[in-house]
């Protein structure tokens, strides 16, 4: 496996734990090679660069899944945001921001998201160990 997927791959662990390592199992057990782009080209370049903070990036990324429609990987980014330090009141003004450009339905859907995951995860735990 090459340096960046290794690196990728442990950066990822390291910001989204458990709950990310779960919703990656069924892409690395059934779909590899998109597993080994996403963590050597994402997690093992891109999201390891320093022109932006992590919170900006989980912000960037956060506001662009809404932004597509796309929730299903907005779980692993809300647990990432909270890991770097981010909390529940900052997410949810990102949410309330992008509320008059993306409509009310949208930033619903995307805010039942962040309730689920606040369920799953124990966010006390998080901030305490940074994951």
């Amino acid at each position: 496996m090459n340096d960046n997927i290794n690196s990728g791959l442990n950066h990822f662990a390291a910001l989204s734990g458990d709950y990310g390592a779960k919703a990656l199992a069924p892409i690395k057990e059934n779909f590899p090679e998109l597993a080994e782009f996403i963590m050597g080209s994402a997690y093992g370049d891109i999201f390891q660069r320093n022109t932006i903070g992590d919170d900006w990036k989980e912000i960037a990324i956060i506001s662009a899944l809404i932004s597509m429609g796309q929730f299903d990987q907005l779980g692993v980014h809300y647990v990432m945001a909270l890991s770097v330090g981010m909390s529940v009141e900052q997410i949810k003004g990102i949410l309330l921001h992008l509320t008059p450009c993306l409509g009310a339905p949208r930033v619903i859907s995307a805010f039942n998201v962040l309730l689920a995951t606040l369920e799953e995860i124990d966010y006390s735990t998080i901030r305490q160990n940074n994951i």
